[in-house]
């Protein structure tokens, strides 16, 4: 028998604490919606193990490993077997060290109380319940950002109607796999797993993006507030962009667009899920070495000349940081990726870099496995190709946050933010390693 129980917590900041998800804070100075914990918990035969998802940019492994100390300290012996992960959204609060950015101490405990009570909460009232999944796809609200252009370059969101565009680098992953929980005739729990970014409303007012909108729009459409986890997949080549056409994409406005559209693809496959067998579920773990990226000598003298060159005539204004800002290159934005690159050389991190990564396994039927990054969709690709489910879910940003992470290939292409390096940058040849870590954790 599969029991399944849920508990949500508000995690919305006081107003005035920095937001993260763009290179530079930005204080925030009021709400749009409010932000969310959802603890998902379900047990059977005695194995217990759940996802506790976060509408946050980000979760350090040390902020993780604070929500298992602190559950296992409540009494909870199955800390271990849950898979804590983010949404992503790029107006929360920080909560990983992204670019020096600053995490908020008390913020960060009352966020360790919540987890604690929600998980609390879902494993007490677990209950009887009956798993269904089904498979729909969304091929319109997703763009890979990255483009080859005509000087033979590799450019990240390149600008709208960029007349140097050749095509994009890659492709996308319109594939929405659901797990969804039903107890007493009614579902409890939907859990759709989705490839892209969550970075549509921009500025300074906190927002849980286009997910928070996607569930309000389920909500209101069958009439309750049934709870819905957006498990983000695969994303670091992919947002909202699309650039054949002049419509300004970055507002609240595109958060709600966004939402509505995954909204109505999901809830038009309602009564297409169907009841899947559960006998048992296992979960397995496994922490593996994130080698840091190494500047080579002449990365190095390159970025020293940017540096000498433009120091006197850099310009201000962190708003050429954005999102689709970067791709104007103009002096500030060459100065910043120059000086990121110099700090790698100059301030190497020494110590070596562990990781983890978790998989949920419900039957023979469903696979979860979790990335503590943002990867390409390449890697979710090789992964979903050799996994032994029905169907896999990939977790980005599951357990920890490293950075990007594409195949070793798109290193080697001058553009894309993506693969500069940074000081916490992972090295060039991490996926195939993540990838067959993620294989292995689902045929264990």
């Amino acid at each position: 028998m599969l029991r399944f129980g849920f508990a949500k917590e508000d995690i919305t900041p006081r107003r005035g604490i920095p937001l993260c998800g763009y290179f530079e804070p930005r204080p925030n100075t009021g709400v749009l919606d409010p932000l969310q914990l959802r603890a998902a918990i379900f047990e059977c035969n005695g194995v217990v193990t759940g996802i506790v998802s976060f509408d946050l940019c980000e979760l350090d492994r040390k902020v993780v490993q604070r929500f298992q100390a602190a559950i296992s300290a409540a009494g909870l012996d199955f800390a271990n077997r849950l898979l804590f992960c983010a949404t992503h959204t790029h107006t929360g609060p920080y909560t990983a060290p992204l670019f020096d950015g600053p995490m908020d101490e008390q913020y960060i405990q009352m966020l360790v109380d919540k987890t604690v009570y929600a998980v609390s909460n879902a494993f007490g009232s677990l209950s009887e319940a009956e798993l269904l999944t089904t498979t729909t796809s969304c091929s319109n609200l997703a763009f890979n950002r990255r483009f080859w252009m005509k000087d033979g370059s590799v450019l990240t969101n390149p600008g709208k109607l960029n007349p140097d565009i050749v095509k994009p680098e890659g492709g996308i992953a319109p594939e929405i796999p659901i797990l969804a929980v039903k107890q007493g005739g009614r579902f409890q729990l939907l859990v759709a797993s989705i490839s892209n970014h969550t970075d549509t409303v921009g500025g300074n007012m906190v927002s849980a993006d286009w997910p928070g909108r996607m569930e309000r729009e389920i909500q209101n459409a069958v009439g309750y507030d049934l709870p819905v986890i957006m498990l983000l997949a695969a994303q670091g080549n992919i947002n909202h962009f699309n650039v054949s056409n002049s419509v300004n994409q970055t507002n609240y406005g595109e958060a709600c667009r966004i939402g509505k559209g995954y909204a109505s693809v999901i809830l038009s496959q309602l009564y297409a899920l169907q009841p899947i067998v559960v006998n048992e579920i296992r979960v397995d773990a496994q922490e593996l070495e994130v080698p840091y990226y190494r500047v080579t000598d002449q990365e190095y003298a390159d970025a020293k000349a940017v540096v000498q060159a433009l120091e006197a005539k850099k310009t201000a204004g962190a708003d050429d940081l954005t999102s689709e800002g970067i791709a104007k290159g103009n002096s500030f934005v060459k100065l910043f990726f120059a000086k990121a690159l110099i700090e790698n050389r100059e301030k190497p991190i020494l110590e070596k870099r562990f990781e983890e990564m978790i998989s949920l396994k419900f039957g023979d039927v469903l696979g979860i496995v979790s990335i503590p990054a943002e990867p390409f969709i390449e890697l979710q690709q090789a992964i979903k190709s050799d996994s032994p489910f029905k169907m896999t879910m990939v977790a980005a940003l599951g357990m920890g946050a490293f950075g990007y992470i594409g195949m070793p290939e798109v290193y080697s292409r001058a553009g894309g933010y993506e693969t500069k390096p940074f000081r916490t940058s992972p090295a060039h040849d991490v996926a195939p390693k993540i990838i067959q870590t993620a294989i292995d954790l689902l045929k264990r």
